[in-house]
């Protein structure tokens, strides 16, 4: 029988958990489909962390309930403690939808009760299965068609793997070698001043000592956790003191404001250009970065609301 099943977590490491749970179901049969991963807003329930989200689709000879109960024993293996209804999890794992015959009693619904009114689990299983019965009569894609966004955001595409997404290493080979490049061009297309600085070299001079001041700080403060992979340190902690009140990602708006501080008093053309450039990227970079991060603390999804300013605390 065909099964899909949802997997959610939302305390410890959530994606440790999910990826392990894929591993344990992969051994419940044929695994299928692994859809991307979703951040999503706790719907329900107490006060409580965002979920990580997602699903998978499994061939097994298992009958629906020898299924959820070996289901009910990754749960347990991941830490899942069942008490308060709709409350925290470490892992969270449900049939929701197979192409057999409806269950419905006091132990397990097929399909799932409120499948086609959560987009955290329609979202998904249309990624895995998108025909997949969610009602009678009702497809899983036609019934998230129908719905109005409920706060879950895509934040992965391939995450079971263990390894360095290749996109961070080729952010951070095009970030050095522009760098190098805008380098070169202060160095070889401008010139100090003689005798009396004019306004934009002072403003320069400025910027540039504002911005250096600023990378520095911030770099600082990150600590053990500075690194110039996207991807946050393992065992590292969501900064949010010092800068990064004021700005999401000031390290970015310190080097910008450097290099173009310095191109302004070298008077380069070419370096100013090459400075302003680097803008585009690094809110690429970021907003890159800026997944990772979500997927990796709960509370960045918080973080990100209360500090709107991307790069330069206070200005963007």
């Amino acid at each position: 029988m065909r099964y899909a099943v949802a997997l959610g977590a939302n305390l410890g490491d959530r994606l440790a958990a999910l990826r392990l749970a894929v591993e344990e179901i992969a051994g419940l049969g044929a695994l299928g489909a692994v859809s991307r991963l979703y951040e999503t807003a706790p719907v329900g329930g107490p006060e409580q962390p965002p979920f990580l989200n997602a699903a998978v689709v499994l061939d097994s000879d298992l009958a629906p309930r020898a299924l959820l109960k070996a289901l009910h024993g990754i749960e347990a293996g991941a830490g899942r403690e069942r008490g308060e209804r709709w409350g925290a999890r470490t892992l969270d794992l449900d049939i929701v939808a197979a192409d057999g015959e409806p269950v419905g009693d006091e132990s397990l619904t097929i399909p799932h009760a409120r499948a086609a009114e959560r987009e955290f689990v329609l979202r998904p299983l249309v990624d895995v299965w998108p025909d997949a019965p969610v009602g009678p009569g009702l497809e899983a894609r036609s019934a998230l068609d129908g719905l109005a966004p409920q706060g879950v955001d895509e934040v992965a595409v391939r995450w079971v793997e263990r390894r360095e997404p290749r996109l961070g290493l080729i952010f951070v080979t095009a970030q050095f070698i522009w760098l190098l490049l805008t380098a070169l061009a202060l160095y070889e297309g401008g010139a100090l001043p003689e005798g009396d600085a004019d306004p934009i070299r002072l403003a320069g001079a400025v910027a540039a000592f504002l911005g250096g001041g600023l990378a520095f700080v911030s770099m600082r403060r990150l600590g053990p956790a500075a690194t110039a992979l996207p991807a946050p340190r393992k065992g590292g902690a969501l900064v949010a003191t010092g800068p990064y009140r004021h700005a999401r990602h000031p390290a970015y708006g310190g080097v910008f404001l450097f290099l173009a501080g310095t191109a302004l008093i070298v008077d380069s053309l070419l370096g100013l250009v090459m400075s302003l450039a680097l803008l585009p990227f690094f809110y690429a970079k970021s907003e890159y970065e800026e997944r990772l991060l979500r997927i990796r603390y709960p509370g960045y999804r918080a973080y990100r609301e209360n500090v709107p300013r991307r790069f330069i605390p206070f200005v963007f």
